[in-house]
């Protein structure tokens, strides 16, 4: 009890009683384990939202449905925090402690679903960095290195939102194309495309 005794003296709440002690070290445990948390997530993702509850394994998917996008580890803490600020803020301001809990909890439960939002959005704005070359079938582009016949060269065409350059084989292994001529991705394989050339005509008829 001195160390929180300590600690209530330091934030300037050393004349405290009651269920407001309660509520002060909810609010400044729940402060710093969730800026902590934060921080972590933003300096390359440590803390990975899993929760321990009652020797269960609660690693709750943000892309979950209803109440399991608040019951992550930065759910808990902001309800944590908010619980015991709220309860704090009503019993400085003279309300009962009845009254204090039912604000404390409602604005807790509100944290919780907001911060369940917020990373929910954070989710969702991750980009995915991995190439998926599949998706480059149909892509029109250029040859970035000369491709001869028979051998692989290089094209730059664009999928997955990027200008990409890769790895090409000519369709036809008869065939050759030079640096700058126009060609259509027709096959992936693994990461090699296969291309076929385009006319300027055909190219000018499609963006028509």
């Amino acid at each position: 009890m001195s160390l929180i005794s300590n600690v209530l003296d330091l934030v300037g709440l050393g004349g405290i009683t009651g269920i407001d002690i309660l509520f002060a070290v909810m609010a400044l445990i729940g402060t710093v384990l969730f800026l902590i948390y934060f921080i972590l997530i933003l300096i390359g993702g440590v803390a990975d939202g899993v929760l321990e509850v009652a020797g269960f394994d609660a690693d709750f998917d943000m892309g979950a449905e209803g109440i399991f996008h608040m019951l992550t580890i930065q759910g808990i803490l902001s309800f944590i925090m908010m619980f015991g600020i709220s309860g704090l803020a009503v019993t400085q301001s003279d309300g009962g402690d009845l009254l204090a809990i039912a604000v404390a909890v409602v604005s807790g439960i509100f944290s919780m679903w907001i911060i369940g939002k917020v990373f929910q959005v954070m989710k969702s704005l991750e980009v995915d960095g991995t190439v998926k070359h599949s998706l480059a079938v149909g892509a029109q582009g250029k040859v970035y290195m000369t491709i001869e016949a028979g051998q692989t060269g290089q094209v730059q065409v664009e999928f997955q939102n990027a200008m990409r350059t890769c790895d090409a084989v000519l369709e036809d292994e008869k065939w050759s194309l030079n640096t700058g001529k126009f060609v259509e991705v027709v096959k992936v394989i693994g990461e090699t495309l296969v291309v076929k050339p385009l006319s300027v005509a055909s190219v000018m008829a499609e963006e028509e």
